[in-house]
């Protein structure tokens, strides 16, 4: 499995971008940045959205996607959600308004995107891939994704705070190469964490104590607020973890 970071910032100024993953070529695990990091055909590639939910540093890929591939794919590009961040989706940005509804254009038969609801917990097919998704501790309904072939699993958190279902989906999940997992701000923000549904390094340290993953399971870290970076990285250094890794935008992992 293929997964090249688009981006993996936990917001946008230079040098940082929001979160999107693109696995294998064809497949987005949200889609935060797109466009400004892959040519149009590349971009005219891509089969499937995951999308994990619907705040805007994890959609607004969508929006200029449509721009650059209409008239260029064969088939709509598949937008995979919970109903309710489908909902959010229709009513809040591609609704005529903020942004064209690409689900109707260029026409309701042949558009450019189509919706796909899932259910968490229950497996489905995205992009020649298994995909199960998992609750997370967020503000808004929101999931995680294992996504796995027949070699391989890589589990990713999206956005949460502690959460004992990541861990135990780490810790049940066949051939899991790697958990990508957000830690956006440093232990002094530990208050500001916790209300906004993300991790800091002690409450992921502590997560990690308590759960049954394997100590030498690769645990990446994403989604880190630039404006704290320099603290966050302080925090996980201390951690004294070795397999706690800060994920690098720009760079294609293979798992």
């Amino acid at each position: 499995m293929k997964v090249k970071v688009l981006g993996c910032s936990g917001s946008e100024t230079i040098g940082h971008n929001p979160p999107g993953f693109l696995v294998n070529d064809v497949l987005m695990m949200d889609a935060g940045t797109i466009t400004a990091a892959l040519s149009i055909g590349a971009q005219a590639k891509i089969t499937d959205i995951l999308i994990s939910h619907p705040h805007l540093d994890h959609v607004k890929g969508i929006l200029f996607l449509a721009d650059n591939i209409i008239g260029k794919i064969k088939k709509p590009v598949n937008i995979h959600a919970l109903p309710q961040v489908i909902t959010a989706i229709k009513k809040h940005l591609m609704n005529n308004v903020i942004w064209p509804d690409f689900t109707r254009i260029p026409s309701g038969k042949n558009p450019v995107f189509t919706y796909k609801p899932f259910k968490a917990g229950r497996a489905f097919k995205a992009g020649g891939l298994t995909v199960k998704a998992i609750p997370m501790n967020h503000p808004v309904p929101a999931v995680g994704f294992l996504v796995s072939d027949a070699r391989s699993s890589l589990l990713y958190s999206a956005d949460t705070g502690s959460n004992q279902k990541l861990w135990k989906a780490a810790a049940t999940a066949k051939n899991l190469k790697a958990v990508i997992v957000d830690t956006s701000f440093p232990d002094s923000y530990d208050a500001l964490a916790g209300v906004s549904g993300h991790f800091t390094p002690m409450q992921l340290q502590r997560d990690l104590e308590k759960s049954n993953v394997d100590g030498d399971l690769l645990i990446y870290i994403y989604h880190i607020k630039p404006a704290y970076e320099s603290g966050v990285v302080r925090d996980l250094r201390a951690m004294g973890r070795k397999n706690v890794q800060i994920l690098k935008e720009g760079k294609t992992y293979t798992f």
